[in-house]
């Protein structure tokens, strides 16, 4: 798997830390460190993969994505929750994001890409998820994901996605949160670190057959 590239795609920060703390994180993307305001009843992932298509449509402005987020003293726009940006410069945070993006589109373009994407609570609907599926596919046939989600899709162990999906339920209890996010920090993130490493071990040493999917 090593002449795959890996795209984080959302939808919150867990995806790109992880990869950071693995050392399997090489640069930065446009969604890395972005979520959506209400991240626990709704996601971004089927936004970011519309802002995706626009891109690579030549249809895609930096204004529509960051909008007024740092003017409005919010780092809100859209719905989308940019927490991690200093909405003290606003036009050094436009140009990292532009770079970002030009990134994106070249490696899209130009790479076999592993798109890795994780929900904690939201259920992506299976068309929504098919959409997602055909829109990766159609840049390269030879594309992967590797979905991670905290709420059930019962779904997903369908045959049509044995060939380009690796799946893992991890189940994310709401119910358990605080304030503080310690249940979040200190027992979500590290089991999906876990299972990230696992399975990058196993594509590393050529185990397919103990992994969900055919990636």
């Amino acid at each position: 798997m090593e002449k795959y590239n890996i795209i984080p795609m959302g939808d919150n920060c867990i995806i790109a830390e992880v990869l950071k703390d693995l050392g399997i994180r090489k640069c930065s993307y446009p969604f890395d460190w972005i979520t959506h305001v209400n991240y626990f009843k709704a996601t971004n992932i089927c936004y970011n993969f519309e802002i995706v298509e626009k891109l690579m449509q030549d249809k895609f402005d930096i204004n529509d994505f960051l909008g007024n987020a740092f003017t409005n003293g919010t780092k809100i726009y859209n719905n989308i929750w940019f927490p991690h940006d200093n909405e003290e410069n606003t036009e050094e945070t436009m140009n990292k994001y532009k770079r970002r993006f030009e990134r994106l589109r070249e490696d899209i373009s130009n790479k076999k890409n592993i798109f890795i994407f994780l929900t904690r609570h939201y259920v992506i609907k299976e068309p929504a998820f098919d959409k997602i599926v055909e829109q990766i596919l159609s840049y390269n046939k030879d594309n992967k994901i590797i979905y991670i989600y905290g709420s059930a899709h019962d779904y997903m162990h369908k045959q049509k996605y044995k060939v380009c999906v690796a799946y893992q339920y991890l189940f994310y209890d709401v119910k358990k949160l605080t304030c503080d996010m310690k249940y979040d920090y200190e027992y979500y993130r590290p089991l999906v670190k876990t299972y990230i490493s696992d399975l990058f071990a196993k594509l590393k040493v050529g185990e397919r057959n103990q992994i969900k999917g055919g990636i």
